[in-house]
């Protein structure tokens, strides 16, 4: 397989020269932002844009980059076939120093590849006012760091681009790496139990970072809710870099050494460490992961525990009634539906109920059951006044609360303790349609 990658890479043509710079930008990006996230999501965060806008505007500098010295290096072959012999340090020193004329010239004129992207490098540019000089600054300064990643390692294009069957071995090797990877019983009885996989941990990890955000923001933040945030992104780290191996660049090696360190100082002050060991033992000293496989194994013997645990005589009930209204669409399949509109709104009653042994509905699970309720109402939150057919969630894709209820269920249950979300039951019917509840009732449990 790596070596139809490779023939693939060496035996690309492309429409134009321009097609291909776009599509080896496209590749060099994605190399970098694998290898080197932090640099994405602090940029992200420095600017208040999405991903997507980030990285076709990081895109469009790189591939106007590519193309300009392409032509000026007689490499811009009409099926692009020369452009892995690219010279990287003549790109490092465009993007660096942005001419604006060399650049959109380089994108052709009546361009059908990709015709945003003159008028996308014009805006950039070209900026009138300060916070577009910030946005010239943040994106340039990041397309400088990922061609001069490839610089470093690597003299022309096709260096660089011939190092991705490397990094596709790792991504692969990060899906099927049991993890946490460590001899114990208990890691033996996760790894039957199914762990979590690599995608279902970052979802994970992401939905605790957006709820503890959701606490501090109300006023609400609980310890042991940013305690989990902390290891679930050390684990996420530390299960990266062990599936890349020696591939793993030197920003993912401390990142997990980093979160990690973090994670045991934390438990040290709060107690809150669950494994057999304590964070302060020195056999952690040489290589602070592996307090972070002890905790996380013990993260998930807890939440199959949660699922497996009969119910004792005691159960404790909490309920949250809370209102929204939300909008949705005339699903074309279903013509007759009786809201007869197309995009409208309805407003919604939630109900949401935990039936759970005393035991396991603790304090903090309330906490986390109150706060997520809470941010279910907030403007600011995950439904209120959104459109449904576009909320993401994993949950199969409707258009009425049925999926509506399905959705919340799915989302209030990653915000709580483990194995709380088996005793969570979500019902949602709209309080403005009582001609034809049938339609608009919805349950999930």
């Amino acid at each position: 397989m790596d070596d139809d990658l490779l023939q693939q890479i060496e035996k690309a043509r492309f429409p134009s020269p321009w097609a291909g710079s776009i599509a080896w930008a496209q590749a060099l990006i994605r190399w970098h932002f694998i290898l080197s996230p932090n640099a994405w999501s602090e940029r992200e965060e420095d600017l208040g844009a999405d991903l997507e806008e980030l990285t076709s505007t990081v895109t469009a500098v790189l591939a106007a980059a590519l193309h300009a010295t392409a032509i000026e290096q007689g490499l811009d072959a009409p099926d692009g076939a020369g452009l892995l012999q690219i010279p990287l340090q003549p790109v490092v020193e465009l993007v660096a120093a942005p001419d604006r004329d060399i650049l959109q010239h380089a994108v052709p004129e009546g361009d059908i590849v990709w015709p945003q992207a003159r008028e996308l490098l014009e805006l950039l540019l070209t900026p009138e006012d300060p916070d577009g000089l910030a946005v010239q600054d943040g994106v340039t300064g990041l397309a400088s760091r990922v061609i001069r990643a490839h610089a470093e390692q690597g003299e022309t294009v096709g260096d660089r681009l011939r190092t991705i069957p490397d990094l596709q071995r790792a991504i692969e090797r990060l899906a099927s790496l049991p993890y946490p990877v460590d001899e114990s019983e208990a890691a033996a009885a996760v790894h039957s139990a199914g762990g979590l996989s690599p995608d279902a941990h970052r979802r994970v990890t992401e939905s605790l970072k957006a709820h503890h955000r959701v606490q501090q923001i109300i006023g609400e933040a609980h310890p042991a809710l940013g305690r989990e945030v902390l290891l679930m992104r050390a684990a996420l780290h530390d299960r990266t870099v062990l599936a890349f191996a020696d591939y793993a660049s030197p920003e993912q090696q401390e990142n997990a050494r980093t979160t990690a360190t973090a994670l045991r100082e934390q438990d040290a002050r709060s107690g809150l460490w669950r494994g057999e060991f304590p964070p302060t033992d020195s056999r952690w000293d040489d290589l602070p992961q592996r307090y972070v496989r002890q905790e996380y194994t013990a993260y998930l013997c807890g939440i199959e525990a949660g699922r497996q645990t009969s119910a004792p005589a005691g159960h404790v009930t909490s309920v949250h009634l809370i209102e929204i209204s939300a909008f949705h669409a005339l699903p074309v399949q279903l013509r007759n539906h009786p809201c007869g509109q197309g995009r409208h709104s309805h407003d919604y009653r939630v109900r949401i109920e935990v039936l759970a042994p005393v035991g396991l509905f603790t304090e903090d699970a309330s906490a986390r059951l109150r706060t997520a309720a809470a941010a279910l109402e907030r403007a600011e939150g995950p439904v209120l006044g959104k459109d449904l057919d576009r909320l993401d969630g994993g949950v199969e894709t409707g258009t009425d609360e049925r999926w509506l209820a399905g959705w919340v269920h799915q989302w209030v249950g990653a915000q709580l303790p483990p194995g709380l979300a088996d005793h969570l039951l979500v019902e949602v019917e709209a309080t403005d349609l009582e001609s034809i509840p049938a339609v608009h009732l919805g349950k999930a449990r």
